[in-house]
């Protein structure tokens, strides 16, 4: 309906003056904004849309605008409109499923994080051209909404996706008994639940071995060695790749609980494994 008036309107600067409204729009236009910045643009971008369709007794496309808008401000996604959702004319379909793959493309790709006005402008006038293509009947309006998709989509076309955040690393640790490198029962179960963890999408493992001083300080390293190597090699033993495991080992040095020198200690007689990206 009227869509190059719309457009002009749609810059989007200000409301159009309403005349005798179909729709509670000005209720709409007072909710709480639950969604994020992507959401909230997609919110003005409805409700301009159903304004514009309301002022201009298109009943019907100013409530599906408006039932979009109440959508994207509870933070609902809404996602491009579905082709199958509207009778679009043989000769169109090829250009709008293109369309829509590339915007649905970009919004995966997390243009509505890296551009939120943007991505919100791409899909609104997404949807305008798909309505103003259903009703076939101004050949102007259709160019008209077609060229703001395709404007709206050159911003995005250089936006980068919203950085992946790492995983946080995991770390376990592994227990020994006095002057022991073999791992007990308790230690196996570790080793077990390490390999579930590292399935889970971390990508190297670094194991430290460690004493107490309760020995000699050059056998205490040799010691410590030998545990970190048992360990590495129970790893592989259950399937773990040894390409993704580093070992280092300190002997007496880096207890987790500072004792005098010739002390027996259950907590520093260990192997820390840590999960990392």
């Amino acid at each position: 309906m009227k869509i190059l008036n719309r457009l002009a309107v749609l810059g989007l600067t200000g409301a159009l003056v309403a005349a005798c409204s179909s729709i509670d729009l000005d209720a709409t236009k007072k909710l709480p904004l639950a969604g994020d910045n992507f959401q909230k643009a997609l919110f003005k971008e409805y409700v301009d849309l159903a304004r514009s369709e309301d002022d201009q007794a298109d009943s019907r496309s100013a409530d599906y605008y408006n039932t979009r808008a109440k959508m994207a401000a509870a933070g609902k996604d809404t996602g491009p409109q579905d082709l199958k959702d509207r009778k679009i004319p043989s000769g169109a379909v090829a250009d709008l499923t293109a369309a829509r793959k590339k915007l649905a493309d970009a919004l995966a790709a997390g243009a509505g994080k890296s551009a939120p006005e943007k991505a919100a402008r791409a899909q609104a006038m997404f949807d305008c051209w798909m309505e103003q293509q259903e009703e076939n009947d101004q050949p102007k309006d259709i160019a008209a909404c077609r060229s703001a998709f395709e404007d709206a989509m050159k911003g995005l076309s250089g936006a980068k996706p919203a950085a992946k955040k790492a995983m946080p690393g995991k770390e376990f640790v592994i227990y020994f008994d006095f002057n022991k490198a073999t791992l007990n029962e308790a230690a196996t179960a570790i080793a077990y639940q390490v390999m579930a963890e590292s399935i889970s999408g971390y990508k190297s493992i670094v194991l430290t071995g460690h004493t107490d001083t309760a020995g000699d300080k050059n056998y205490n390293r040799k010691l410590s060695e030998k545990r970190v190597n048992a360990v590495k090699n129970t790893f592989t033993e259950i399937g773990l790749d040894p390409a993704k495991t580093t070992t280092q080992f300190f002997g007496e040095d880096a207890p987790a609980e500072k004792t005098a020198d010739g002390v027996k200690n259950e907590k520093n007689r260990r192997v820390t494994v840590v999960l990392t990206q």
